[in-house]
């Protein structure tokens, strides 16, 4: 039996992973040739737990998703298509929801997200990484194809080869190749495009590439040189391991992080602190972030002033449809909140 493995042009880190894996265990142990078993989650949403029992005889796509994840979520546009096209006959999507922050845990915050992203498919929570394990995966978001017979057919990490996937998916459901040019799905990152940044001590750093301090401690930042790709922390903060927080509203010195960037759009990850109004203003290139550019999170007060409000632990969309370059983006904050986890970027 062989299996298509598809190294999207997102999933360096994972294809690395698994090609060491390859070398030293061979493809039985890095991933499992048969579905695994779905026992384990935390919770499933959008259908009643599924065994390989109810899965016998159907073609089973599984997404392992997060809902904080860009990439993860630039890929929801396809699957809901498959979904919407393949469903009757044959196809199952099982979204598998393995969080990267401990907010992703909570039921709540997962059942808004699949509102929010309207997936109708069914998603478990694999809060303690069990089916992570269980399916060998390194990487958000990563597919498994399973035919009618249960055995992998098709792996891809990443974004992009929408039309391979396809080709795979119709090839398991005994469909015939769709006639004429499959529509392009360029999912290339220019050269240059600032990587993911975290916040928290654990996987964050300072402007000047020095390492967060311990877990829970205050820090003090002063505006100092500013460094391309990287969070520059002005004012008082709590540094915690996962995300900071503003921890003081010093007038002459107040929070505010400056993100000199290169990409086409931002986004940034937040949560909510009880007793704060969750309001944060926004600048780009020192003005309120033009309309044309505005992220779908962004609002204005009757000032002018660009901001978003922080009302749940999310994704929030600053710009978007920006030409590629370089910006700089300024967020200053008017309370002690809310919590900063990453930023993540846009390539178009």
């Amino acid at each position: 039996m062989s299996v298509l493995i598809r190294k999207n042009r997102r999933g360096q880190r994972a294809f690395c992973l698994f090609f060491i894996a390859l070398l030293f265990f061979g493809v039985t142990n890095v991933q499992a040739e048969t579905i695994p078993s779905l026992e384990g989650g935390a919770a499933w949403i959008n259908s009643p737990p599924l065994s390989r029992k109810d899965l016998q005889g159907k073609v089973v796509l599984v997404d392992f998703w997060e809902y904080t994840c860009v990439n993860c979520v630039r890929t929801f546009p396809f699957l809901k298509k498959m979904y919407r096209e393949y469903a009757s006959r044959g196809l199952v999507i099982i979204g598998i929801h393995t969080p990267e922050f401990t907010f992703g845990r909570i039921r709540s915050n997962v059942e808004s997200a699949v509102h929010r992203f309207g997936l109708v498919y069914p998603v478990v929570m694999d809060n303690q990484m069990v089916l992570w394990d269980r399916f060998h995966n390194h990487y958000w978001p990563a597919e498994f194809l399973f035919d009618r017979s249960g055995t992998l057919q098709y792996h891809s990490i990443g974004e992009g080869d929408y039309a391979g996937m396809e080709g795979q998916i119709r090839l398991a459901l005994g469909l015939p190749a769709k006639i004429g040019s499959p529509e392009e799905d360029d999912a290339s990152f220019p050269e240059g495009m600032t990587p993911e940044l975290y916040a928290g001590a654990s996987r964050g750093e300072t402007g000047g590439g020095v390492p967060l301090d311990a877990s829970g401690n205050k820090e003090k930042f002063t505006r100092a040189e500013m460094r391309p790709d990287r969070l520059n922390l002005s004012g008082d903060w709590v540094i915690h391991d996962e995300y900071i927080r503003p921890s003081g509203m010093d007038a002459g010195n107040p929070p505010e992080i400056h993100l000199p960037y290169h990409a086409a759009g931002v986004h940034v990850v937040l949560r909510p602190r009880p007793g704060t109004s969750g309001k944060v203003l926004v600048f780009l290139d020192g003005k309120p972030v033009s309309r044309k550019v505005a992220g779908e999170d962004i609002r204005y007060d009757s000032s002018g002033k660009s901001y978003i409000q922080a009302g749940e632990a999310r994704m929030y969309n600053l710009t978007r449809g920006q030409p590629f370059g370089g910006y700089l983006l300024k967020l200053a904050f008017l309370d002690r909140g809310p919590s900063v986890y990453s930023f993540t970027f846009d390539p178009k």
